[in-house]
């Protein structure tokens, strides 16, 4: 654009200019990404509409603004800022190629790249062009969702909380902090498919659910482990008062009337972390305490 503006001027003179500045508009304004251009004295030479609206600023006051003023409008704009937009350097391309993206709150929210590129011909400016990935954001964080949550009871699936689980272990280990674990699995669960349906037998887990949910502390970590399993983390917990929480856990489900106006039980095993156990090795206890649990009776907790 720079070239065609020069040409136009050395050819034609101040007409050829104004023909190559309406070209250079037009052209600008039909693309969808935020177009800027800084001069080399820093202050905003052009921008498109496509800009001034990501930015939520009239056109007019944008072009002539100086970079001061333009990265304080970006720190107004951008609410939880990542570091290069802190340190107020989105627009330091001298010598490099500035990428970044985040997030304007809006409204409309959106997620825009901001890239910034130093150029030296025909004379040296900034050049910015931003994109709205709010799309292609939204779309990868709700593929993720679908990933790690699980669809019938909208809490964490097994590839969801297996990351947690490694997490709270490496924590517990460095700070040399108590966890615990409960498996969970609901009593005669084939049974309430076999007389009610799968219909129901679904609302029974995801009630299930709910109640762990409702019951356990914010830090707590609940997941649905596979069928009708479901495994709850306790941080900063140790075997004493994990089994406290698993009676509170035992006795809200017992109580409320889950399937066709009659209660479910369930029956769970806990295990508290030892400084040598991996993952699978804590899961392992817990699940072996589960397996008691049943074989004694079930509607119990060991």
């Amino acid at each position: 654009l720079g070239t065609m503006a020069a040409t136009a001027l050395a050819e034609h003179g101040p007409g050829g200019w104004r023909e190559a500045q309406t070209c250079i508009e037009t052209i600008a304004n039909c693309i969808e990404e935020g177009l800027l251009v800084l001069d080399r004295f820093g202050k905003v030479f052009f921008c498109n509409e496509a800009m001034a609206s990501i930015l939520a600023i009239d056109r007019g006051a944008l072009e002539g603004m100086c970079t001061q003023s333009l990265l304080d409008l970006l720190g107004e704009l951008v609410t939880d800022p990542p570091p290069i937009v802190r340190a107020r350097q989105l627009l330091d391309a001298r010598d490099r190629t500035v990428c970044e993206e985040f997030e304007i709150p809006g409204p409309p929210r959106s997620v825009v790249r901001w890239v910034a590129h130093g150029v030296t011909d025909p004379e040296p400016a900034t050049v910015v062009v931003c994109t709205d990935i709010t799309a292609e954001v939204d779309l990868a964080t709700t593929h993720e969702r679908d990933a790690t949550v699980d669809r019938l009871t909208d809490i964490l699936n097994r590839r969801g909380i297996e990351p947690q689980i490694a997490r709270e272990i490496s924590r517990a280990a460095r700070h040399g902090t108590p966890l615990s674990l409960l498996i969970i699995d609901v009593d005669h669960f084939k049974k309430v498919n076999d007389q009610y349906g799968h219909c129901v037998g679904d609302l029974v887990l995801r009630g299930v659910a709910q109640v762990i949910e409702k019951t356990v502390r914010a830090t707590d970590l609940v997941g649905r482990w596979g069928g009708e399993e479901f495994l709850v983390l306790l941080p900063h917990t140790d075997l004493q008062h994990a089994r406290l929480a698993a009676e509170r856990i035992r006795k809200a489900i017992e109580g409320t009337p889950l399937c066709e106006g009659h209660s479910v039980t369930i029956s769970g095993g806990i295990a508290e972390f030892a400084i040598s156990d991996t993952g699978s090795e804590l899961l392992e206890r817990a699940d072996k305490q589960l397996y008691v649990a049943k074989t004694s009776g079930r509607n119990r907790v060991c």
